[in-house]
């Protein structure tokens, strides 16, 4: 009877739980997919950002070592790809969480990262300004999109205090990002320019760039925590 009992009250349990919190309980295979779609950007952005800190060090310095000066364009690359990929491994999420249409979006942004990123490096004289600015604004609203993906991530595993880091990392990517995109597109077209202007975009900027994409692997380290399976 007891044996009855306790199943009838795992039957309840498991009713009650939101078909997000279901699918973490099972542990499928579209759980592990998206969960190394997550792993993806974080490792990715933190190649980015190595990358970007040591090419600036050896502008600053060149203390680097000259192995490190290939090296670092080269991880760099591997980052954008890596970000390029996530949104692609996501897509293994069940439909009932309706972001399918934000990671396809996402990785057509993220794609522009390679692009740009890419053709800097092996060839910079090919693309125009306008063309540059257009595929930078593409990767920012690329990781908009992404950020987004995340929030309603949150919101179909029923995890409100995630949805809340989310929704920060949103409004600070937009914040940041896109602010420095218009600096940049301003100060291209001559709008302005003095010290200040200056100051801000050689300091202030790269700043909250960084802040943002720590940001970024903060929450989705809380995301990656999330999603492991405690069936």
């Amino acid at each position: 009877m007891s044996d009855e009992t306790d199943a009838a009250e795992m039957n309840l349990r498991e009713e009650e739980l939101s078909s997000g919190e279901q699918w973490i309980r099972e542990g499928s295979a579209s759980l592990k997919q998206t969960k190394r779609g997550l792993d993806l950007v974080y490792f990715g952005i933190g190649l980015v950002v190595v990358s970007a800190l040591g090419s600036l060090y050896l502008l600053l310095t060149g203390r680097l070592p000259i192995v490190s000066a290939t090296i670092l364009p080269f991880a760099g690359l591997a980052g954008y790809l890596m970000i390029f990929l996530a949104p692609i491994f996501c897509l293994a999420i069940p439909e009932e969480s309706e972001t399918r249409g934000l990671l396809v979006g996402a990785a057509v942004g993220l794609s522009a990262n390679l692009i740009h990123y890419g053709t800097v490096y092996f060839d910079p004289g090919f693309m125009t300004m306008p063309m540059r600015l257009f595929l930078m604004l593409a990767s920012v609203v690329g990781l908009i999109l992404f950020a987004l993906f995340m929030q309603k991530l949150t919101l179909f595993i029923n995890r409100p205090d995630l949805t809340v880091k989310a929704k920060y990392l949103l409004f600070t990517t937009v914040l940041f990002l896109m602010g420095a995109w218009l600096f940049y597109s301003l100060r291209q077209f001559r709008f302005f320019f003095n010290f200040s202007s200056f100051f801000f975009s050689s300091l202030i900027i790269p700043a909250g760039i960084l802040l943002v994409l720590v940001l970024y692997t903060y929450v989705v380290g809380n995301i990656k925590e999330a999603l492991i399976s405690r069936s």
